[in-house]
């Protein structure tokens, strides 16, 4: 119907079935057959051939003002989208994991969209599984293979995570003497998973023992390092996280990592998008993201 609703436009347009027939590049036959087979679908007669030429109808000249509307609008998305596709305007709506982007991405978006006047920007801070497609997201960050077939995925940051806690914790509790007394002695904070479950098995790397896998068999359970930091800075727990995030409290000494030879584990975190096809706009953000892991990588602690 949509096609021959096109037709019904040109032939209003240029009040001829035969120079409708030219402009269209087909048959005048089938001019006048998509014509009468939208008159048919439509049960109402739209033109009228007579001695004098073509007379529009009052029905035929109703569609015509609504699909002129119609196609005036339709005209200017597809200038806008031309518009997008060649500067960076538009909306870019963006999934971002809390943690992560706390002290890599988050304090240099402001000064991105002061750089980008015709961008509008939505962040959305997540510590869950991300629907790329059915939640609209131009661009998502996340530490997790997708389900999804058709999302593009390339890894973008891994971190080697590590245990914390502060010199009053040493004081009251005592510190911990090897890697098995976490469970026996302490109280060491576990990893829940994106996707709710508490993650029992941790993966223990070592520069000269290797890699081993230890049962946690301990009670209290977090899936937010920078909420580690705090409970770690309480003086009551062991907890989790990387020493980019801590770096602070490291340099001060509120915090002691535990066991600097070892690793607990990586995290790698994976950028999404729909397509490999992108408009200038996120072009703009894929760019600015890539500088910020690049400082990161720049930056890198020295305790």
């Amino acid at each position: 119907m949509y096609n021959d609703m096109a037709i019904f436009l040109e032939i209003v347009d240029a009040n001829s079935l035969i120079r409708a027939a030219k402009n269209l590049k087909i048959s005048q036959a089938t001019v006048s057959r998509r014509l009468k087979a939208l008159e048919q679908e439509l049960e109402v007669p739209l033109i009228i051939r007579n001695t004098r030429g073509l007379e529009v109808t009052t029905e035929g000249m109703m569609l015509y003002h609504e699909l002129k509307k119609q196609q005036v609008s339709l005209m200017r998305t597809v200038d806008e989208l031309r518009q997008v596709q060649s500067s960076a305007v538009g909306r870019i709506r963006v999934a971002l994991p809390v943690v992560l982007s706390y002290d890599i991405i988050t304090p240099y978006l402001a000064e991105f969209v002061q750089n980008h006047p015709e961008i509008e920007l939505e962040i959305c801070y997540h510590n869950r599984e991300i629907d790329i497609l059915r939640e609209h997201f131009d661009i998502a960050i996340v530490n997790y293979v997708p389900r999804q077939q058709t999302v593009k995925m390339r890894r973008l940051y891994s971190i080697d995570t590590a245990l914390y806690c502060s010199p009053k914790y040493i004081e009251r509790y005592g510190e911990p003497k090897n890697i098995e007394s976490l469970n026996i002695d302490h109280l060491c904070v576990g990893h829940i998973n994106f996707d709710m479950t508490t993650n029992r098995m941790v993966y223990v790397k070592h520069d000269i023992d290797g890699d081993s896998v230890h049962r946690n068999r301990g009670r209290f359970f977090t899936n937010n390092a920078l909420h580690n930091k705090q409970i770690a800075l309480s003086g009551h727990a062991i907890a989790g996280g990387w020493d980019e995030l801590f770096m602070e409290e490291l340099q001060s000494g509120e915090l002691i990592r535990l066991f600097p030879e070892y690793t607990f584990g990586t995290i790698s975190f994976y950028l999404l998008k729909l397509t490999e096809y992108d408009n200038v706009a996120v072009k703009a953000f894929l760019e600015f993201l890539e500088s910020c892991f690049a400082r990161v990588n720049k930056q890198k602690p020295t305790l």
